[in-house]
């Protein structure tokens, strides 16, 4: 079985008016195996036409001030657009906007993130927002082998028994749990770090 088989990647649009933050994400998303970004942006203009034009990734990450708008016109417009599907969204913003959060979630947003953030942490969170069940099992799983094998300074050589592990430990879990079992992430994340709400299924409900 190969690492893609494992773990099914998440697509996802990133929009962040700092140059600097938008550099980050996409060298971090070059080196993650979990996360695919379908496009990293600066506008709301930019997310609307993109979504407008068919693309489909499965979270939104909205900074909370873009280059052209602000969040609460943006959610008001992707709710009102024409679309078959509904994205999953993540709104980044500072701490200073902390009362802004009970409005962006009421506007369709299921997480908000405090800045500044880590990288794994917002990669993790995507993941977790987007998938459930086996597929989310699958993932952590994925992370906790990884992260003890770094710790333990072996992970590149023994990358080639990673996923026979993964899959071992997978197929314990599975026969071990009557119901879905969530895994703790690696990275889980740390409460006042942001706000989600809680969904069928998940270590957050």
């Amino acid at each position: 079985m190969t690492e893609e088989k494992l773990v099914e990647r998440v697509t996802a649009l990133f929009a962040d008016s700092d140059a600097a933050q938008r550099k980050m994400i996409r060298l971090y998303a070059e080196t993650n195996d979990a996360i695919e970004a379908s496009a990293i942006i600066d506008s709301g203009a930019e997310v609307l036409h993109m979504l407008q034009g068919g693309l489909r990734p499965e979270v939104l990450v909205l900074d909370s001030v873009l280059s052209d708008t602000t969040i609460f016109p943006l959610l008001r417009s992707i709710r009102q657009q024409q679309i078959e599907y509904e994205p999953h969204i993540i709104v980044t913003l500072m701490p200073s906007a902390a009362p802004q959060i009970e409005k962006i979630l009421t506007l369709g947003a299921e997480c908000t993130i405090f800045k500044p953030y880590s990288l794994p942490e917002l990669f993790d969170t995507v993941y977790q927002t987007a998938a459930s069940g086996p597929r989310l099992n699958r993932y952590l799983v994925h992370e906790s082998v990884t992260a003890q094998l770094r710790t333990l300074g072996c992970y590149k050589n023994l990358a080639y028994g990673i996923n026979y592990l993964q899959e071992a430990v997978y197929i314990m879990v599975s026969i071990t749990c009557r119901k879905p079992c969530i895994l703790r992430s690696a990275t889980a994340r740390r409460v006042p770090w942001g706000s989600c709400a809680p969904k069928q299924g998940s270590r957050l409900a």
